[in-house]
């Protein structure tokens, strides 16, 4: 539209110029309260959004399974279930080398009852006159302990003889006593020379050991040397 230099033409372009600046007005506050609008929303959604925790899986223990005994492995209940060593639990009664026994072989007895304790010393007496331990006693000076027969209701004997020997100084010693349930092996230290100075003698040792260690019922006593030699078995029923 165009208008002329006349009074009216130029108060027309004012009445227009007038109009755009209100429209330029309009549309700046507009933009303004939109932009205001953006950058209040998130503070808006902040305060109405729920804030959840991440949620961490609870540790599970995994079991590990472990396989049943089989029938093999199971030992009874009423006995040891593992080897039982009882070194520190026996004493040495008497040791020496004029026991009352001249078989070339050892001799291994086991005498838990006072009976066959004073028949085991009788058969030691080479005469009446010596004393009922007879030649058990390895000198003069050296007394053994006496056995009566309430002892035996906390001890028993295990003896030890290494039989007749004609070198000097032959030796048997007692070393080690062990038990697995019903069998109780006994380990012998032996010490027979093969030269040296003649001389007759029949070596012995006898241990006085706690009742705790006898098996209850039927048992097995094994004799073996230092290199796990079997020397002799002797079975026992308590």
């Amino acid at each position: 539209m165009k208008y002329g230099n006349t009074k009216e033409g130029i108060s027309d372009r004012k009445k227009v110029g007038r109009r755009k600046s209100a429209w330029i007005w309009i549309a700046m506050a507009l933009m303004v309260v939109v932009v205001a609008g953006c950058v209040s929303k998130p503070s808006d959604m902040t305060k109405n959004e729920t804030v959840t925790t991440p949620t961490v899986p609870a540790y599970k223990e995994t079991k590990i399974a472990i396989p049943e005994p089989t029938t093999e492995q199971i030992l009874p209940t009423y006995n040891e279930t593992k080897p039982l060593k009882i070194n520190d639990t026996f004493e040495t009664w008497s040791r020496g080398y004029f026991a009352n026994y001249y078989e070339e072989h050892p001799l291994f007895k086991i005498i838990n009852n006072y009976s066959d304790w004073i028949a085991f010393l009788n058969e030691q007496r080479k005469e009446e006159s010596e004393r009922l331990e007879g030649t058990l006693f390895p000198g003069p000076t050296v007394i053994p302990r006496t056995m009566g027969p309430v002892d035996f209701n906390n001890y028993f004997i295990i003896s030890a003889m290494m039989g007749y020997k004609t070198k000097l100084k032959p030796e048997i010693e007692i070393k080690n006593i062990n038990r697995l349930n019903n069998v109780v092996n006994v380990t012998i230290w032996l010490y027979n020379p093969s030269f040296g100075e003649a001389s007759m003698s029949s070596p012995y040792h006898i241990v006085i050991v706690k009742r705790e260690v006898l098996p209850i019922g039927n048992s097995t006593f094994v004799f073996i040397d230092t290199e796990s030699k079997e020397l002799g078995k002797v079975e026992v029923n308590e």
